[in-house]
């Protein structure tokens, strides 16, 4: 409940513009001022039918939910998927790198068919 000082002659501490001579019994039983009540001009028959849904509604807002976090996701997926692929490519350059430095090490031909024959055994780029 607000206070409002009484600024005016006739003005009350309690509720504004309640004279003072009033007796509160008077003030308090007062009826407050209430709104209308608006009425529906809708049939009983046809309020059911357009009763909502809520069922329905449910699963197209799941349905829209899942849409929406699936389009937000697919952009960090794809980041991950792109980040694997990098790393793989860099232990696949560092494999390949190791391998050809092997066969470069070779010093003639028959070196080289030897390093090769090894590497198919054995898949090691060292003997």
């Amino acid at each position: 409940m607000r206070l409002y000082a009484p600024l005016y002659e006739g003005d009350s501490i309690l509720r504004p513009d309640a004279a003072l001579g009033e007796s509160a019994l008077r003030v308090f039983r007062s009826p407050a001022p209430a709104p209308d009540f608006v009425r529906s001009n809708i049939q009983i028959e046809a309020a059911n039918e357009t009763a909502l849904d809520i069922h329905a509604i449910e699963q197209i807002a799941r349905s829209h939910r899942n849409a929406e976090i699936a389009r937000m996701l697919k952009p960090l997926f794809a980041a991950v998927g792109a980040w694997f692929a990098a790393v793989g490519a860099w232990f696949d350059h560092d494999d390949n790198f190791l391998r050809d430095s092997f066969f470069a090490a070779s010093e003639n031909l028959s070196d080289l068919e030897q390093r090769q024959r090894h590497y198919e055994r054995t898949g090691m780029t060292h003997y």
